[in-house]
């Protein structure tokens, strides 16, 4: 994967873990939801990125996958959801 692969996979996938938060999404619209600040999607955004990265790389140096193999795809989906996921844990 290149580097604007990894932009655009991180970012999407780090937008929505950011926006699909169980019990903070926009969809929830009762009294006792916290509002979310604009800068929770920008660190969902940064982090979808970093998860992107460091999922394909630490795949890459385990040996479970070579470079443009499906597998390291579904690998940097899964850690650009992944680290959001845990930040967001961790802020609330």
């Amino acid at each position: 994967m290149g580097f604007w692969a990894y932009l655009l996979v991180g970012g999407i996938v780090g937008i929505a873990a950011g926006y699909y938060f169980p019990g903070f999404s926009p969809r929830n619209k009762t009294k006792s939801s916290p509002k979310r600040g604009k800068w929770v999607y920008f660190w969902s955004l940064l982090l979808g990125i970093l998860g992107a990265a460091l999922a394909s790389f630490g795949g890459q140096l385990t040996g479970l996958f070579t470079s443009g193999q499906m597998l390291e795809w579904g690998g940097a989906v899964l850690g650009a959801f992944v680290l959001p996921q845990l930040y967001l844990l961790y802020r609330s």
